[in-house]
């Protein structure tokens, strides 16, 4: 990128002077000031049972090198509409985006700095399945044992993510047992939310499905039995703050369905308080990614609290 010389305003030519503690172009005649901001990049990180949607790029930078689908936001949309059409033009996949992953920073000099706003996306429903457009010349799914090296992969940003994945991807999963109780409680009093307090006294029965990183308790998803109905309460997901965005969430909901399914039941249901903003859509985006695509209304309860009732049918 190279500086600009003259006034876009009026076409004086500009001189360098320090402005807001930075030496920056600016004109004499009208004061515009001419900023230099990193591009902005948008992508997707598409998972499909288990695996990631990679593309090989077919032009440069980093041309003959994997990537994931991404590209420059253009000044007439926003970043996600940027990422689902890039996804799509590189790919020929449809995507839905599922929730913010991470923003990393590029570039190494003035003129090729930039931002990648990176998301997790799944494929819409009869997709099909990929093929390489516009500027890759292939595209498929990698399991994590099948990821290209990081020589192979076209830019940092890249492999600082697809590492943070890989890494997701290893967390193990499995129903709690009786030694797993101070665990459990330690993550409970590190963070100190009442809904830890309320399932772990459940009188129905609590039970817990725990998401494991090595040795570390990183997250798990509270049920309890519902005690007219006979269907499966999901009480609370929890994922401690370093492993959030990964997709553990929709991966402890996606085991708490196969749960109910060997238990014998029919039903899964969730009630959010509306009020919580940020738990309706942590619950709502993992019953999606698990395949619940219908929003259900709120309902209204003697207390006049507004809640958020979503079921899932085990059954279908």
């Amino acid at each position: 990128m190279e500086t600009v010389k003259y006034c876009p305003i009026c076409g004086q030519r500009l001189e360098m002077r320090m402005m807001s503690d930075r030496v920056r172009p600016v004109c004499p005649n009208c004061g515009f000031v001419y900023y230099m901001n990193p591009a902005v990049a948008a992508g997707t990180l598409v998972e499909e049972d288990g695996k990631v949607l990679l593309i090989r790029r077919g032009v440069e930078p980093r041309k003959g090198y994997w990537a994931l689908p991404a590209g420059y936001v253009e000044a007439d949309e926003s970043a996600e509409e940027a990422a689902v059409r890039e996804t799509k033009e590189e790919t020929n996949v449809p995507v839905e985006l599922d929730e913010l992953l991470g923003v990393y920073s590029f570039g190494q000099s003035v003129g090729d700095r930039g931002v990648l706003i990176l998301y997790s996306a799944h494929a819409t429903p009869n997709a099909q399945p990929p093929h390489p457009s516009d500027d890759a010349t292939e595209a498929r799914f990698f399991a994590p044992a099948e990821l290209p090296p990081n020589e192979n992969l076209a830019f940092d940003s890249h492999r600082s993510a697809l590492a943070e994945w890989r890494r997701a991807r290893a967390v193990s999963y499995r129903i709690a047992v009786s030694e797993d109780k101070q665990a459990i409680f330690t993550l409970a009093q590190q963070f100190k939310e009442p809904m830890f307090r309320s399932s772990l006294s459940d009188s129905n029965g609590c039970q817990f499905i725990l998401a494991w990183d090595v040795n570390q308790l990183v997250g798990f998803a509270s049920l309890s039995l519902h005690p007219i109905s006979g269907d499966v309460r999901l009480n609370q997901v929890f994922v401690v703050p370093s492993h959030r965005r990964w997709g553990i969430g929709s991966h402890l909901i996606q085991h708490a369905i196969d749960h109910v399914r060997t238990v014998g039941k029919n039903r899964l249901f969730a009630e959010i308080p509306t009020s919580n903003t940020g738990l309706v859509v942590y619950i709502k985006s993992g019953f999606q990614v698990s395949g619940f695509m219908n929003q259900a209304s709120p309902h209204r309860y003697p207390e006049n609290q507004p809640v958020l009732f979503l079921t899932y049918n085990v059954s279908k």
